[in-house]
């Protein structure tokens, strides 16, 4: 199979910030990658090349969430419908268009099609952050607390590399997975490389999670929807997984056997295969 190089590329937001994305492959119809908060549109490359290994060429852009790899910050507090917003203008001349999206980016996909509805032709919704009520930012929360003390500063990626394979969280990832966050997600400076998205940020995201409101409109979304969560997750077992599915208008969930939140980064390959059904269904249909 022909190697497909990534092109980056930005594009200027409403409110004027710089959002930075990836494109690769000619063929339609295109797929829009969205990363999980914390994380950067490279992370979408393991996913990416096994849907390829199972379809050959497609249209992919995986995009940096604002505040989040090469994209630009907006001052706080942030606001998760400006990223669906983002990605209604990213997509806008393209159709069709499949939705593939991890944790935020799920939610993130979500909010896009409530604000413009018919944008997706499917959505692949991976740990969707869509949570019931009770709503409103939650600045005291024990996922803004550990991304604030996340290590910002490695003297190298090789030394970024080592210490997060040393953790458990991350000792299921696939080695690809690792390697495109530590080669997307830091950048160089003097004495090593640093986090692109910082901990500060990372934190705010997590403090607006509940705010976004999502959940007492999933009825509006009527594409059609598969919520895959991993069987250990501790965000998406059952039943909320089932409760989650049933909101949707048009939608039905999978469970990816041995794998976590993480399961994104710890079976792509599964990822991948719900990814290439979505992408034969919208050719099928145009």
């Amino acid at each position: 199979m022909t190697a497909t190089s990534d092109v980056p590329a930005t594009f200027t937001a409403r409110d004027g910030l710089e959002i930075a994305y990836l494109t690769s492959g000619e063929f339609g119809p295109t797929v829009v990658f969205v990363h999980a908060t914390g994380f950067c549109k490279e992370l979408c490359s393991p996913v990416i090349a096994d849907t390829r290994q199972l379809i050959g060429d497609f249209r992919a852009v995986a995009f940096d969430q604002r505040a989040h790899g090469d994209s630009a910050a907006p001052d706080p507090p942030f606001d998760w419908w400006d990223i669906g917003h983002d990605l209604v203008e990213l997509v806008s001349d393209a159709r069709p268009v499949v939705g593939v999206g991890h944790s935020a980016g799920g939610a993130a996909l979500v909010l896009a099609e409530l604000a413009h509805p018919g944008t997706f032709s499917s959505l692949v919704l991976v740990e969707p952050i869509i949570f019931p009520p009770p709503y409103g930012r939650f600045d005291h929360n024990p996922m803004s607390a550990g991304a604030l003390r996340r290590k910002r500063r490695f003297a190298s990626r090789e030394d970024a590399f080592a210490n997060f394979v040393s953790k458990e969280a991350f000792a299921q990832w696939d080695g690809r997975a690792m390697q495109a966050y530590v080669d997307g997600g830091f950048r160089s400076e003097r004495g090593g490389v640093v986090l692109k998205c910082t901990p500060e940020h990372e934190a705010e995201f997590f403090m607006a999670a509940t705010d976004h409101r999502a959940w007492d409109r999933l009825d509006e979304v009527r594409t059609p929807c598969l919520v895959m969560a991993g069987e250990y997750s501790t965000t998406h077992g059952e039943p909320f997984l089932s409760a989650l599915t049933s909101r949707f208008a048009n939608a039905r969930s999978e469970v990816v056997p041995e794998s976590s939140h993480f399961v994104w980064m710890e079976r792509p390959a599964a990822i991948a295969q719900r990814v290439a059904d979505a992408v034969i269904e919208a050719r099928l249909d145009d």
